[in-house]
């Protein structure tokens, strides 16, 4: 399959519980806040990408070669499939826990996101898009000193995929990042007054979610939405059908 682009992402899909009414909530101010200039995905779309997975064969072997990684690292080495879709299954098995919401300008916390404190990074708009951070609740106990999202999209090196946000091995992304929409040409002061009150009702409204194998799908799409989806899959005990994507 030829598509543009192929990642790894959780929670793409129906969501329940409080996740679902934490997303409803965000989604429910901004549109208060931008009225028809806010474009929000389905609630199904709404995913976090653990690893870009996007590829090029090889012209000498043919084989699947991560487009990051040769890059970055100027080698093109071909992707081991069977490695990278282990290391997903066990550094999710037992399910990593995720905190979004709950930091409060005014309080310390344990770490900081690309050197800002975790309020201001829970909730922004990056160009056109607005997006909610979690992080796992293991680092917002511990500090950075546990960082289990990064130490899985590192461990990544092994299969030869390299994360898109690591330009060098002292490079840290723990973040669990999510697109709930865009604006279309919102005035600034409108979108900094949304993400000024989505905030605030984040640090108020604290929601865990649990992301374990099963809610990992691998998905190829010509748009960066995911939307249309032109393969989603599941990590299975068999996953030559995965595979198959990439010759």
């Amino acid at each position: 399959m030829r598509a543009k682009i192929f990642t790894a992402v959780a929670l793409y899909g129906p969501k329940e519980g409080a996740f679902k009414e934490l997303l409803q909530s965000v989604q429910k101010i901004l549109g208060k806040q931008l009225g028809d200039r806010f474009r929000p995905y389905t609630l199904e779309q709404i995913h976090s990408t653990l690893i870009r997975l996007d590829w090029f064969a090889d012209e000498l072997s043919g084989l699947a070669v991560n487009r990051r990684y040769r890059e970055v690292v100027g080698v093109a080495r071909p992707m081991i499939l069977d490695r990278a879709l282990e290391i997903l299954h066990s550094s999710l098995e037992p399910p990593l826990h995720i905190r979004i919401g709950g930091f409060r300008a005014a309080h310390e916390a344990t770490f900081s996101s690309r050197g800002v404190h975790p309020y201001q990074r829970m909730f922004s708009v990056q160009g056109d898009a607005f997006v909610v951070l979690g992080w796992p609740l293991a680092t917002v106990v511990s500090g950075i000193s546990k960082k289990p999202l990064d130490d899985l999209r590192k461990e990544m090196g092994e299969a030869n995929i390299l994360h898109w946000y690591h330009d060098s091995p002292a490079d840290i992304d723990n973040d669990f990042h999510m697109v709930v929409g865009h604006h279309a040409a919102a005035a600034p002061a409108r979108t900094a007054a949304a993400v000024a009150a989505i905030r605030e009702h984040l640090s108020e409204h604290p929601v865990d979610i649990a992301v374990g194998s099963r809610q990992v799908t691998i998905i190829a799409s010509d748009s960066p939405t995911l939307a249309p989806a032109l393969f989603t899959g599941q990590i299975t005990k068999d996953n030559s059908e995965i595979i198959e994507l990439f010759r």
